[in-house]
């Protein structure tokens, strides 16, 4: 049983090694200015389909598709 907590211990402190890494490698990209202006691109194109997708004008047209569907149904 020794063996196994000495293991497990040193699995411990390898995870948290790599974790540190990981973590400075998401910071160094996070940094990036062209990863940053990419996010900012992308954030604002999500923020435009979500107004799109939310708008008054979309929800009358999917009220008028799903009531055709309806009506399709019924034939």
């Amino acid at each position: 049983m020794a063996g196994n907590g000495i293991k497990a211990a040193a699995l411990i402190r390898d995870g948290g090694a790599k974790a540190k890494l990981t973590a400075a490698r998401f910071y160094a990209i996070a940094k990036d200015p062209a990863t940053q202006e990419k996010t900012k691109k992308l954030v604002d194109d999500g923020k435009k389909v979500y107004e799109a997708l939310t708008s008054p004008e979309a929800k009358r047209l999917y009220r008028q598709a799903a009531d055709l569907v309806k009506q399709a149904r019924k034939k």
